[in-house]
């Protein structure tokens, strides 16, 4: 079984290992809060090109132009399941450089899994319009965000 909390709480030893290999700091290391920003960004960079990678495999109108995606065979399939593990392996890096254990980020997730699950702007689960200012949501500064309260 796949735990999720022990994956990412291994990752700081992972990290450390690959920062040494290619003689950078790693997140034991003593950095400065610019330098692990800086490492932060740069792995949530990474996550993103695998997310690119990993929506090849699945096209936007494969059932209007035939174009093949990873349901169409066992070899795609697993090349785009690849990939999301590759997204996880950056997700779990930029958590190690930001500091943060796998029970800190299953506490947090179960909070807001619960939230989410309640919250009335939520499309499923309510009925209430969501937020016409799309910059305040992307700047978390909308109900949809406040989980906490």
């Amino acid at each position: 079984m796949f735990d999720y909390v022990q994956f990412i709480d291994d990752g700081y030893a992972s990290q450390q290992k690959y920062a040494r290999a290619a003689d950078q700091l790693g997140p034991y290391d003593y950095m400065t809060p610019k330098e692990r920003y800086a490492k932060v960004i740069e792995h949530m960079g990474h996550l993103i090109e695998e997310t690119i990678e990993a929506r090849v495999y699945v096209p936007r109108r494969s059932w209007k132009n035939n174009e093949p995606s990873y349901m169409d065979s066992p070899q795609l399939r697993e090349e785009f399941i690849a990939e999301m593990f590759d997204i996880l392996l950056f997700h779990r890096a930029a958590l190690a450089y930001a500091g943060i254990t796998g029970e800190e980020f299953a506490k947090i997730s179960e909070k807001k899994m619960n939230y989410n699950s309640k919250r009335k702007d939520h499309n499923i689960n309510g009925s209430e319009s969501a937020s016409q200012d799309p910059a305040k949501e992307l700047q978390g500064n909308c109900s949809s965000a406040n989980f906490n309260g």
